[in-house]
């Protein structure tokens, strides 16, 4: 996995999105001194998009690139959309499998030494309200033993018709907060603990929260 394909993204999108989203970035100190690897906790999830946008709000060259995100199992069905997030290097989530199992993937990814995107509410959300963060982040940060960045996405929900994104300058707003790391108590012992992943959930909910209500 090399950077030239998402260095070439963001010399395309991100220029596109200053010109016609009116892109705000906030906190960009967190992403450039993230630890590596990462989990980056994203939410909101409105747009197919959306996976682009967010890591187009880091630096050009980012350390923390590639990005492999962990990506709707649908996707890798669809002629040539299966052949582009392959090429970003993205997996698919297979669900019925248990917490644990899912998240399989993404903690291999995160043994090699690469940042995982997830987006914590679990699927697209048309409308672009923030919704309750899903278990799946805290649990791959126990599992592994990975900080969390949480990262506010606002505004996608009002790009999906290209026309709007084109012509009605839409604000879409990146924010991303300090690291969470999981608590050390419970990344030392086999198994997960039901106990440490709701808390640690809460407070990737809380945290996401005050970055969106900041706008």
């Amino acid at each position: 996995m090399d950077k030239k394909l998402w260095n070439a993204t963001w010399i395309v999108l991100r220029p596109l999105l200053a010109v016609f989203c009116r892109y705000r970035i906030t906190g960009s100190e967190n992403i450039e001194n993230a630890p590596k690897p990462c989990i980056l906790a994203i939410a909101t999830h409105s747009n197919v998009l959306d996976p682009y946008i967010a890591s187009t709000a880091m630096p050009f060259n980012c350390r923390l690139y590639p990005i492999p995100y962990m990506t709707k199992e649908a996707l890798f069905k669809i002629p040539i959309v299966k052949n582009i997030v392959k090429a970003y290097k993205a997996f698919p989530v297979i669900r019925g499998l248990g917490l644990e199992n899912t998240l399989k993937p993404a903690a291999e990814l995160i043994k090699q030494g690469y940042p995982v995107g997830l987006f914590v509410e679990g699927k697209i959300n048309k409308f672009g309200e923030l919704r309750e963060a899903k278990p799946g982040a805290a649990a791959l940060s126990l599992m592994t033993n990975t900080p969390i960045i949480p990262i506010s996405l606002k505004g996608t929900h009002q790009i999906r018709n290209p026309l709007k994104f084109l012509f009605l300058q839409k604000k879409i707003n990146v924010s991303f907060g300090q690291p969470i790391y999981p608590q050390k108590e419970y990344t030392e012992n086999p198994g997960l603990n039901q106990e440490a992943v709701n808390v640690l959930t809460e407070k990737i909910n809380s945290e996401i929260k005050k970055l969106h209500s900041a706008f």
